[in-house]
């Protein structure tokens, strides 16, 4: 039995896990995969995290230098997250000839093509399926499984706070302030929730789904990002009565324009799969020319479902190394293929849209008639609350339009004196 030797930068949450998960479940992995995977070197500034961990005397503390030139560490699992020092810490690991395990999305969406570039000439792979969707193998499916199909579409909902929030938003009619409070006393969402709600987290993750699907050299600042803040609960109840669901949706099409990338709302219509998607969980909806659509569903997040995706990786690495050979499955491929980044400006959607106006005559007369003027025509009107010069939402469905002229409508449109809050437009996937 060939034994692994890891070494584990960063103790929080998914480093306790991982941790953990390879002591209780040590028997059945040795039983499984041939390999003795054992942690023997640990790495964590904060010293309360080390000794809710307890390592057996056996696991050395070392510093970062240290770890990553420890010469009886075979693979090395950074789960510091953020930029740096993470990013020297992996290509100081390839260097020294360490394999790689990392779930860092931040730093594999902008700087995936130097790290693997630098694996490559050092003969070791990076392995980062917990990058994305948690206990979800869509990096493995898309890179193995889906190998031979043509990616037409990914659609993913990739962020499992923000999923939270909208659920109960959606089933409780909570507010988004009340829903993020007890996502944020739940452990769901983080005291400053800023990168799960603002899209950002969702941008990394799609950067590394696109990498992978169509071969593109993006980077998370490709992405068209909007975060779900300003939502309301009425926004979710009127997509409901038209037969529509409510999602942060992650969005990558290979389109005839180019490469179409974008981060935000969307209405999905009830009977879409990924509509069935509720709590905390996520799920990847992928389209290929083979494959036709397939969906992947699961636990994006938490210490259990992260653990399980990073152990398959170190699994992964330890093959490799008690094979003695180099597995180029796990290399980054890159398309030849000079990609067009489809500017949102030129977007072709439906569009949802809500209006805050002063109840008076003429009011839906003057929005229809800026819409018009903006090529954008009208499929569906609702105004339910009436109270003559008091403000009341007026709803709008429209046909395909143009995202640029959808913006210019919406900036005259705000701009009237009867308009007295920004107008929510929210757009609509088929």
């Amino acid at each position: 039995m060939k034994d692994i030797n890891v070494g584990l930068i960063g103790l929080g949450t998914i480093g306790k896990g991982v941790y953990e998960a390879l002591l209780s479940n040590c028997d059945i992995l040795s039983k499984r995969t041939g390999l003795n995977i054992a942690v023997t070197a640990v790495c964590e500034k904060d010293k309360n995290a080390i000794k809710a961990v307890n390592p057996d005397k056996s696991v050395k503390v070392l510093s970062l230098e240290e770890i990553v030139k420890a010469e009886d560490v075979d693979v090395i699992v950074e789960l510091m997250g953020g930029i740096n020092p993470a990013k020297e810490v992996l290509i100081n690991a390839l260097k020294n000839k360490k394999h790689v395990v990392t779930a860092n999305k931040a730093l594999l969406s902008d700087h995936s093509k130097e790290i693997f570039t630098v694996a490559e000439e050092n003969n070791r792979v990076v392995c980062f399926e917990a990058s994305v969707g948690g206990a979800i193998p869509v990096i493995r499916v898309l890179r193995e499984s889906f190998v031979a199909n043509n990616i037409d579409t990914i659609y993913g909902i990739l962020n499992g706070t923000t999923n939270y929030i909208l659920s109960e938003m959606a089933d409780k009619a909570y507010s988004f302030e009340k829903a993020l409070k007890i996502a944020q006393e739940k452990g769901i969402a983080e005291k400053d929730p800023d990168l799960d709600v603002s899209g950002k987290d969702s941008a990394h993750k799609l950067a590394i789904l696109s990498i992978l699907g169509f071969g593109s050299q993006v980077c998370s600042e490709d992405i068209y990002t909007e975060g779900i803040e300003s939502l309301s609960p009425q926004d979710i109840d009127n997509a409901k009565k038209w037969g529509y669901s409510v999602k942060l949706l992650a969005i990558a099409k290979n389109t005839s324009k180019g490469l179409q990338l974008r981060v935000h709302p969307t209405l999905l219509p009830v009977t879409h799969l990924l509509s069935d998607v509720n709590e905390a969980d996520n799920a990847v909806f992928i389209k290929g020319d083979l494959i036709g659509e397939s969906l992947l569903f699961g636990k994006g997040a938490g210490s259990k479902p992260t653990a399980s995706s990073v152990i398959a990786d170190i699994v992964s690495a330890g093959k490799i190394i008690s094979s003695g050979e180099k597995n180029t499955d796990e290399k980054m491929v890159y398309s030849s293929q000079e990609f067009n980044l489809d500017k949102i400006e030129d977007l072709e959607v439906s569009f949802y849209l809500r209006f805050s106006v002063i109840d008076k005559p003429g009011v839906l007369a003057g929005i229809s008639s800026v819409l018009a003027k903006n090529d954008i025509s009208i499929a569906n009107v609702a105004q339910e609350e009436r109270n003559m010069g008091e403000t009341v939402p007026v709803i709008i469905l429209t046909h395909m339009a143009k995202e640029g002229d959808m913006k210019k409508a919406v900036e005259e449109i705000n701009k009237l004196d009867c308009i007295s809050a920004d107008t929510v437009v929210i757009r609509i996937e088929e």
